[in-house]
């Protein structure tokens, strides 16, 4: 697999075209032709995953955090010495970072899911999608066929439900023309023949590949497809922060408890005062002071993010509100997770390049 190939398979999960407009997600160092003989996945571009990745043999490293940020002059060989690591080692640099936050299936989604919360809604919507009908008539024999075909290739969603369809039979006609190579009838002659009119939902994200599927599996040389946009309130998929419910009402020990043993915490520090009961959660990785207001307009109880600034923490404390801080590498520590489930979900049949989940620590805060 090429850079390329890696580098589209992630768009197609989580579009780069959702990072924001101060982020340097992407290829950082490398070529878009190069062969990828293996992934380390990792946090940080640091002195010990660039040592993790030339050990395990791995040519690339996907990182969270871009390991350049801002824009620079010149590579200083103390600042920026485990970039100038990399580079001498030949290693690919690759990130996702807040595109990868923002996916319907990256970090944010794949914390919130392994904490068990439920009744799961974004906070900070950033792109919405709108729904399309897609029709097509398919002999009765065929009819599974074709909707299992579409259905692989993302069609047939609505809310809580996979595999909607609707069919209806009727009889259908044509007459093939000189050059055409009909399933049935023959040249000059119109046929009649029984037919199944089917008909699922597809979002727009999964259209060209839905259709494409569907063409593949229908037996007609040129089979017939109509589609129509639905005139619905478009679907939030992609945003930051997910607020939803714990798995139980819990009081403010049994949710310290909880929240410093998913997180692999010693100290939870919070900013402003539980309340006695706690049901309704927010979570945001990395830096959550933006979404204080959100995530209390949406009816979190409890904030739960890795960094808040000390004004934000003023501001929660006066007001009433409550932010649990569980510092930003804690908060994002599960994007090897995250992304090799993405990836792997995303490639289908498509053989990958060997992926390494990054095994190494290094926590830049210590508590004593």
């Amino acid at each position: 697999m090429r850079i390329q190939e890696l580098y589209d398979l992630i768009d197609s999960v989580a579009p780069f075209r959702l990072q924001e407009s101060y982020d340097n997600a992407g290829l950082i160092v490398g070529s878009m032709d190069d062969e990828v003989r293996g992934v380390l996945l990792c946090l940080d571009v640091t002195h010990e995953t660039v040592e993790e990745a030339s050990r395990l043999g791995a040519n690339l490293i996907l990182s969270h955090h871009p390991p350049i940020f801002r824009p620079i002059t010149a590579l200083d060989s103390v600042q920026h010495s485990a970039l100038l690591a990399a580079i001498r080692m030949d290693i690919s640099l690759l990130s996702a970072h807040t595109n990868f936050d923002a996916a319907p299936d990256g970090l944010n989604a794949f914390v919130v899911r392994a904490m068990g919360l439920t009744d799961v809604h974004i906070l900070d919507v950033r792109d919405r999608e709108r729904l399309y009908k897609v029709v097509t008539f398919v002999p009765p024999e065929f009819r599974e066929q074709v909707l299992e075909a579409m259905f692989k290739a993302g069609a047939g969603h609505i809310g809580a439900y996979a595999d909607t369809s609707f069919r209806a039979t009727g009889t259908g006609t044509f007459r093939p023309l000189p050059g055409s190579h009909p399933f049935t009838g023959k040249e000059h002659v119109l046929a009649r023949v029984e037919e199944d009119r089917v008909e699922t939902i597809v979002p727009g994200r999964s259209l060209t590949s839905v259709l494409d599927a569907l063409r593949s599996a229908h037996p007609y040389e040129e089979p017939a497809v109509d589609i129509f946009e639905e005139h619905l309130p478009e679907v939030p998929v992609a945003g930051f922060g997910h607020v939803g419910r714990l798995p139980h009402v819990m009081d403010p020990q049994e949710f310290t408890s909880f929240i410093k043993s998913f997180f692999g915490l010693t100290v939870l520090p919070v900013a402003g005062t539980f309340p006695q009961t706690i049901e309704r959660v927010a979570f945001c990785s990395g830096a959550g002071s933006s979404l204080v207001t959100a995530a209390s307009a949406a009816g979190a109880h409890v904030l739960i993010t890795g960094d808040l600034t000390y004004h934000a923490a003023l501001d929660v404390s006066q007001q009433g509100g409550c932010v649990a801080i569980v510092d930003h590498y804690s908060s994002e520590r599960f994007f090897p997770a995250a992304m090799e489930e993405a990836l792997r979900s995303a490639a289908g049949d498509t053989k990958l390049p060997s992926l390494y989940q990054s095994t190494v620590d290094y926590q830049p805060v210590r508590y004593w």
